[in-house]
């Protein structure tokens, strides 16, 4: 098993892990880390179906631990597994992000300091 750090597919400031088995990925963990607040997020966590039992998202979490040791971590996973996960490793939720700089980003049709353009 190899766990491996990359870009996450998201785009933005965020950052995965792959969780690789056998040259083929069989899990990934999205999170994001403000190293000026020393806080972290996790965003999306998921193992594939058979080895969802398997411990790998622990291990996952565990791994971000010791390789941001002086991170405060938290949960925005919002699906049951991904949840049962967050409460087994004690990350509280931070829907709203542990910092100002982690805190998703609106969409510019919900911000109100973007104006609509005037059609002609």
């Amino acid at each position: 098993m190899e766990i491996l750090h990359s870009p996450a597919p998201t785009g933005d400031e965020a950052r995965c892990l792959l969780l690789v088995y056998g040259r083929r990925v069989v899990g990934r963990l999205d999170y994001q880390v403000c190293e000026e607040c020393g806080s972290g997020v996790v965003t999306h966590a998921q193992v594939t179906g058979p080895l969802q039992d398997s411990g790998l998202g622990t291990r996952a979490v565990s791994h971000l631990r010791a390789f941001y040791p002086d991170v405060d971590w938290y949960s925005r996973l919002t699906r049951r597994l991904a949840r049962d996960l967050a409460h087994r490793m004690r990350m509280p939720q931070g829907f709203s992000g542990p910092c100002t700089h982690l805190q998703p980003r609106a969409s510019t049709a919900a911000d109100p300091t973007v104006r609509a353009r005037a059609l002609p």
